[in-house]
């Protein structure tokens, strides 16, 4: 994302998406690469993946109640604090659930991972992509 949107500037992918996207966004994205702006701090910048998914024709990404809150992987805290990190996990998606994501996104795999079990084990109707699939058209 950040290649694209800062290395090639480009601002605007062409395609089409027609569903209801959660855009997860990853502690080390946010807080490590300053992909996107994290509620405790100021001046406020946009999002580079929520820009590029936004410009989808038919996309409609969902507004969360805590949208910057950690899944709870976090590397080895998903070992060390297996409870903590599924409660974690199983609040994001009870985020996203309640306020109708059809497609829960983002671009860190290991989060995608952490969510996407707690979604099978669930058997919940949410589906988890990375970011790159649903821009690359791959879906």
């Amino acid at each position: 994302i950040d290649f694209i949107t800062n290395i090639l500037e480009i601002k605007e992918l062409p395609g089409a998406y027609p569903h209801k996207v959660g855009l997860h966004l990853s502690c080390h994205g946010q807080r490590g690469l300053h992909q996107a702006n994290e509620s405790e701090m100021t001046p406020v910048r946009d999002g580079q993946l929520r820009r590029l998914l936004a410009g989808l024709d038919g996309i409609e990404l969902t507004e969360l109640d805590r949208n910057d809150e950690c899944c709870g992987f976090g590397g080895t805290f998903c070992v060390s604090e297996a409870a903590i990190s599924g409660r974690m996990g199983h609040d994001r998606v009870q985020d996203h659930l309640r306020n109708g994501t059809q497609v829960l996104t983002g671009g860190d795999m290991s989060c995608l991972m952490h969510l996407q079990g707690i979604v099978r084990r669930q058997q919940l109707p949410i589906k988890v992509l990375h970011a790159a699939e649903i821009l690359n058209g791959m879906v």
